[in-house]
């Protein structure tokens, strides 16, 4: 029997620690002072996010509670949807309340709870803060489309607007308490290519993803959305049983350092998300867990018999069946998805859809928390 990998935490740190020089060199990272809060009675703020999708992925976390991840974390935001958040901070204790889409959510208010006990304590805070959160969607129902990342950025973008309306570096304040809903949150509040610096001993108040590149990227996308009913955290517990699971993040270092060595190249990253792709599904295999279907697998195969005879696109997916693809050359694409036949959505770069409706939506929200 193959035994199971097991990390060393102080490499890893090592590791890490130079990943982060890098940056630093390279004026990408900064660590992060806070100021001190200013709470108003009564006071909302509204903020919007959009998903994202990794180049260099993800799952497991070295301290649970922290949500520290074993590895940085590369990706990019999509627009195939969006989410919005407003944010009303009440002086009075025992309020705090979260409505998503319409209605009490359960799952979410157990997480913005979790997160909000923090937030409280790391500042000293008192009082209530009440959420009302809206996702907007391009598709009915998918699953590896990064929603959850969308709705940790937007809901904590709007709570640090609340309560550190004057800090100039409120998106990586966002950053760092986003990961405690969702780790790939923690990537989604930054508008671009970033990285979220994580590894095993990093101080948590400067675990936050910082910007790469600003966009537009150099790339075209697109998705096919399929549905799956598997949580991530599924994944998470999953992927760290898997006997591979050292060695997929050790091989990430080796990945990432290539990354900062080619300027963080859209070719390489195009390429090195494919590779880590099909990595974390057989991680997440051999752990025991099936996230794909088989029109999703068929998908896969169809893209990678293409790519035999075409090269220069490259698939990429996360936790569930939805496979994007990419390519510098757009006519690769489009003689794809034509070809196949299944429904496709088109990505851009351009992250201005919700403007209006953020507007609508603050004042919807005003209206609601007079009521309540």
């Amino acid at each position: 029997m193959m035994e199971k990998f097991t990390l060393d935490h102080n490499e890893l740190k090592e590791k890490g620690e130079r990943i982060k020089d890098s940056l630093m060199e390279i004026g990408a990272y900064k660590e992060i002072s806070y100021d001190l809060p200013e709470t108003e009675d009564m006071k909302t703020t509204t903020s919007t996010s959009y998903p994202i999708k990794a180049f260099e992925k993800f799952l497991g976390f070295y301290d649970n509670n922290e949500k520290i991840a074993f590895n940085p974390s590369i990706s990019f935001n999509t627009d195939f949807s969006y989410c919005i958040s407003s944010c009303r901070y009440l002086k009075e204790e025992g309020k705090d309340f979260v409505r998503l889409d319409g209605e009490t959510s359960s799952t979410y208010k157990a997480k913005a709870d979790r997160a909000l006990s923090y937030f409280k304590k790391r500042f000293n805070l008192h009082g209530s803060f009440q959420f009302n959160v809206r996702r907007f969607r391009r598709y009915e129902n998918a699953k590896g489309m990064s929603e959850s990342s969308a709705v940790a950025a937007a809901v904590s973008l709007s709570l640090v607007e609340n309560v550190f309306p004057s800090s100039a570096n409120k998106e990586s304040i966002a950053s760092r308490f986003a990961r405690l809903v969702s780790g790939s949150g923690t990537r989604a509040c930054i508008n671009g290519l970033s990285i979220w610096l994580s590894y095993p001993g990093i101080d948590p108040d400067q675990s936050f993803a910082v910007r790469l590149k600003n966009n537009p990227m150099k790339f075209y996308y697109g998705i096919f959305p399929n549905s799956q009913n598997i949580a991530t955290d599924k994944a998470h517990e999953t992927a760290v049983k898997s006997i591979f699971y050292g060695s997929w993040i050790m091989d990430k270092y080796d990945a990432l350092n290539a990354a900062v060595e080619n300027n963080f190249d859209e070719g390489y990253l195009l390429k090195r998300g494919q590779k880590d792709s099909l990595s974390l599904h057989s991680v997440l295999l051999s752990g025991g867990l099936i996230v794909q279907t088989p029109e999703s697998i068929s998908l896969i195969r169809k893209i990678l018999d293409f790519q035999n005879k075409n090269e220069g696109i490259y698939l990429n997916a996360d936790t569930g069946p939805s496979i994007m693809i990419a390519s510098t050359e757009k006519s690769l694409l489009k003689e794809f998805y034509e070809n196949e036949g299944s429904r496709y959505l088109e990505g851009s770069f351009r992250f201005e859809g919700h403007l209006a409706n953020e507007a609508e939506f603050k004042k919807e929200s005003e209206e609601f928390f007079s009521g309540l």
